[in-house]
Formats: structure tokens, sequence, C-alpha cells
């Protein structure tokens, strides 16, 4: 484990990138937390199902929002004199597709989107999920839907809904601070990768590895380590910080939102690893360090809420990590659980696939 090793001793000596990867968060931390205000988004609803699922459904936003009622005839009107953050159409016929199988969308409309009114959708997104899992499991059998959703919203809704009247600006709040957070992941696990191992080629240490009985892959991995270690570190800190300093919002488990951030790492360890074989310098690896991560940081929602951004911008937002990420934090942050998350995480999962293998296949090529 030498090069492992060797490594914890080299991110002692870039105090530099350590001290901008933390103090960067923690700065936007706390702006986050010393603003004030208790704002809920403002949710209009129009049912035209009127079951006992909607009914509970519109029981459930109140957790999390403010409900009002709203009609087709002045919904556009509440939207646009910002009497209401976004309007909600439960069309008929919506209960009984959904227990026959044939899930059918809600239409959403609204202005612009804040944290709270996207952590909102989150929310629904995800109860609706669930919902349609059980759905599927009742086989069109609406008896034993219903039976299944009363359990459902006696073991498990009472722990998503819980919320008093300023939770949902502390959810707020913390979605702000985790998106920092991805940021200083994103500088950090970069930077140091591309800069360590750009330096090993630039004073030959690369080559001379190669002459002893050390393989690529144990090269690869002890490298990999060190860097999931270091993440592990940060993780903690910022989590750390948050609950015990600023009393974060993180959901049902601070431990489901360790979990995103940890698989992020990965990924963004994986865009140093491929940045660092296609670098000659390490002048090169640290513009591009700042030329990469400020970019995703913006396009994938770290800085603001993405659905504020042009629609060309959030469609070429899902070709980022950070937006899936972000998207992840925001459903745990308002009450889902990881089962929920299991799309984002895949896909976070494939990006750090795809730059491991970029980076595998140009690194060969320099070992050969």
């Amino acid at each position: 484990m030498v090069i492992f090793q060797n490594n914890l001793k080299r991110f002692m000596k870039n105090k530099l990138t350590l001290g901008i990867s933390l103090i960067i968060p923690i700065l936007f931390i706390i702006v986050a937390f010393s603003g004030s205000g208790d704002q809920r988004a403002t949710v209009g609803v129009i049912d035209h199902d009127g079951t006992q699922l909607t009914k509970q459904m519109i029981q459930t936003m109140k957790g999390q929002a403010d409900v009002v009622r709203v009609t087709d005839n002045n919904q556009r009107d509440q939207l646009i004199n910002g009497k209401a953050d976004m309007v909600l159409i439960i069309d008929k016929g919506f209960t009984s597709s959904l227990i026959a199988g044939q899930s059918k969308p809600l239409n959403s409309y609204h202005v612009s989107e804040s944290n709270i009114s996207s952590g909102v959708s989150a929310f629904i997104s995800g109860y609706l999920q669930d919902i349609e899992l059980m759905a599927k499991q009742s086989q069109g059998r609406q008896q034993v839907f219903y039976q299944a959703l009363n359990r459902y919203n006696q073991n498990h809704l009472a722990l998503r809904v819980r919320s008093a009247d300023g939770q949902a600006a502390q959810k707020e709040k913390t979605l702000s601070s985790l998106g920092f957070v991805i940021y200083g992941c994103l500088i950090m696990m970069i930077a140091l990768p591309s800069k360590l191992i750009v330096e090993d080629k630039e004073k030959k240490i690369f080559d001379r590895f190669f002459t002893t009985p050390l393989s690529l892959r144990s090269y690869n991995a002890q490298h990999i380590l060190s860097y999931l270690l270091l993440a592990n570190v940060m993780i903690f800190t910022m989590l750390a910080i948050l609950a015990a300093g600023f009393h974060a919002t993180f959901g049902p488990s601070i431990f489901n939102v360790y979990v995103v951030l940890l698989i992020f790492s990965v990924v963004a360890i994986s865009i140093g690893v491929a940045l660092s074989v296609a670098v000659n310098s390490t002048r090169q690896a640290n513009a591009l360090t700042w030329l990469i991560t400020t970019p995703l940081a913006m396009l994938g929602g770290c800085f603001w809420p993405a659905k504020i951004m042009p629609s060309f911008m959030q469609k070429l937002a899902d070709f980022t990590p950070t937006a899936w990420g972000v998207k992840a934090l925001t459903k745990l942050v308002y009450g889902n659980g990881l089962n929920d998350v299991i799309i984002e995480l895949t896909i976070l999962a494939a990006f750090a696939v795809i730059f491991f293998l970029l980076a595998s296949w140009r690194t060969r090529d320099i070992a050969h």
C-alpha cells in the first residue's frame, strides 16, 4: 500500500486545494442558514377525481406545503399573481386507472420554481412511485389496494409528513447547502487525482513504479482508495457541521444523504482520474479543473434550482452527474427514501463506470 500511504502524505501538502474545497461549502452553508423566513410553497389543487386516494394525497401535501383550492377558471390568475407557486391537476379517472395498472400522470403548472416548490414536486413524485407499486401488487383489486394504502399511511407516511411551520424553509436551506457540498466534492475529487497522477508522470515516478512488481491495477486501486478515504472525511465533516451546527433537515435518514454524496464523490474521482490521463502538465490539470467544476455545478443546480434555467439548459443538465446528484438529494431531503432514488443512483454509477473505463483505456496506452 505504498501508493495509498504516500498519497495521504501528499494530501496534506495540497493545503490550498483542501482549504478551498472545505471553505467554500462552509461559507455558503453559513450564508444559507443565516437567512430568515419560514416561507412554504403554496400548491393549488384541482381534484377532478375526488376519491379516497386523491383526498389522502392532498392531506399528505399539507405536511409539505400550504394547499389551496383553485379552479380551472382561476388557476392561471393564481399563478401569475403569486397566490400559488404551482398548480396540481388530478384528472377524472386517475385513481381507477392507477389501480388498473395504467398510471395516469398528474399535470402540474408553475411560473417559476424555487427549491421549496421543486422539493414538493420531488415529494409528490416519490409518493406516486410508492402508490404505483402498491397498485401493481394489488393486481386491480380495489379493496386490496386501499388496505395496502392504509397500512402505508399508518406505518410509513407519518415519518414523511411530520412537518412544523418552519420546516419547509429549513429543508430549502439544507438543500442549498448540500448543493455547495457537492461543489466542494467536485473541486477536491477532480483537482487532487488529476494533479497527483500528472505529477507522477512529470517526475517520471509513474514509469519507475512499473519497473517494480507493482501492477497497473494495484497502482490505480491504491490511488482510488486514498481519494475515497479523503471523500469520506470531507462528507462526514460537512454533514457533522450541518447536523450539529445548523440542525439541518436530512429527511428520513442522514445515512441516505451520506450514500448519495459518497456515490457522487466516486463519480468526481472518476472524472479526475480521466482528466489526469488527458493532460500533459499540472498547469493544464489545474486550469481544466476549474473549467469543468464550475459549469457542472451551475448546470446541475448546485447554486440555484435547475428549473429556473431555460428549457434547453435543463435538457443539457440531464447529461451532467451534478444534476442527478441534486435530484437525488432533493427527493431525500423532502422525505423520500433510498428506494425512491434508485434511478438517480444508477445513472451516477453509470457516469463513474464510463469515466473509469476511459481513464483505464488511456492509462494502459501510457503504461505500455
